[in-house]
This record gives C-alpha cells, sequence and structure tokens, in this order.
C-alpha cells in the first residue's frame, strides 16, 4: 500500500478498515516518535505520546473533515501530549510549602513575611471555597491537570469546568487582591 496516498488511507480508515489506518501509522511514526523524541529526549515516553497521539486522532477519525490536514493533526496531538508529560515533569520539581510549616521552620527557610502572609492569604481563599471547587484548584494549580482531564475525571462536561474555573479566579483574584493589591476592588470615578 506505499503507492496509495495518505489522504486515501485516511478515506479507508474512516469507512472501517484497520489495515488502512495501520499502514497509516505506519507512514507517519517515525515521523511522529522523532518530533516528540526531540522534545522530549526520552524514547520510552516518545512512544507512549505517539501511541496517544494516534489513539485521540482514531477516536476522533469521524471528525476529521479535511484528510489533507492529517499530519498537521497529528502533530497538534503530539504537542498536547508532550506539554501534558512536561508540565507533569514540571510539577514534580515544584514544591508547595505548607504555612504552619514555614511558620515553624522561618530561620532553615529564610522566608520574608511577605512570602508568609502571600501563602496564609491564599490558603484562607482556597479553604473559603466549597470541596468541589477545592478540588478543582488543587488538580489544576498544584498538580498540573488541564481542564480537559479535570472534565473526563470529573464527568462533567468541558465548558461546565470552564466556566467553573473562570468563576474560581475570579473569586480568588478578589480575596487574594485586597490583600496585595488594594486597587483591586476600587472603584474609579470619572469626572464629568
Amino acid at each position: 500500500m506505499n503507492n496509495i496516498s495518505y489522504i486515501e488511507l485516511l478515506d479507508q480508515a474512516k469507512s472501517g478498515n484497520l489495515r488502512a489506518w495501520a499502514d497509516l501509522q505506519n507512514r507517519f511514526s517515525s515521523f511522529a516518535n522523532q518530533f516528540a523524541s526531540k522534545i522530549l529526549k526520552d524514547t520510552d515516553l516518545s512512544q507512549d505520546v505517539v501511541q496517544e497521539s494516534f489513539w485521540d486522532l482514531y477516536q476522533s477519525l469521524d471528525k476529521i473533515t479535511t484528510p489533507e490536514a492529517f499530519p498537521s493533526l497529528l502533530k497538534r496531538a503530539l504537542i498536547k501530549h508532550v506539554d501534558r508529560i512536561l508540565r507533569k515533569k514540571e510539577s514534580q520539581n515544584l514544591v508547595y510549602v505548607d504555612p504552619k510549616q514555614i511558620e515553624k521552620n522561618t530561620e532553615e527557610l529564610h522566608t520574608s513575611f511577605l512570602e508568609k502572609e502571600c501563602y496564609e492569604t491564599i490558603t484562607q481563599n482556597v479553604n473559603k471555597l466549597e470541596p468541589e471547587d477545592q478540588k478543582l484548584i488543587e488538580l489544576y494549580y498544584y498538580q498540573n491537570y488541564s481542564l480537559v482531564e479535570i472534565s473526563k475525571s470529573e464527568g462533567k462536561s468541558l465548558s461546565f469546568i470552564k466556566k467553573r474555573h473562570i468563576r474560581l479566579k475570579r473569586i480568588l483574584r478578589n480575596g487574594i487582591g485586597e490583600t496585595f493589591r488594594p486597587e483591586a476592588n476600587s472603584t474609579f470615578l470619572v469626572a464629568a
């Protein structure tokens, strides 16, 4: 099937031909592996990313209306999964310091009063939220899950999670802004 274009293979795969899908994967897997490896610098993780990307595309075959865009769609899927892995790696390097621990170990941590006040204000404002809202903040900001991943794990629609996230950001911004940005809640008067 080497003489068949990827567009024809995609059309055959859309009609249920698994062999055509396998050939399409074989044709693009070298590019996908090189692309992911170049960014991740880890062969095993790159292969996982490639498999997840092809699986995403396979699940949404019927939504691909422009077959010529398949290489771009593959690249977007690769970037999405590479980004997710990089964010998880990044979050493993981040350390959340509990304000109570800061108080106990002030000499060791050499933190300033402002940092301590910042952590306390954030914690107090997050603790004022409902438990399900606290969970959303924890998953998104501290564990670096995407809103898509959160919506799937919570069994809620993505639009619901996005609206809830925007509302929570506004609530937290207003609560935290009172302490660190007095102008955040001031109303500016315009002289007529």
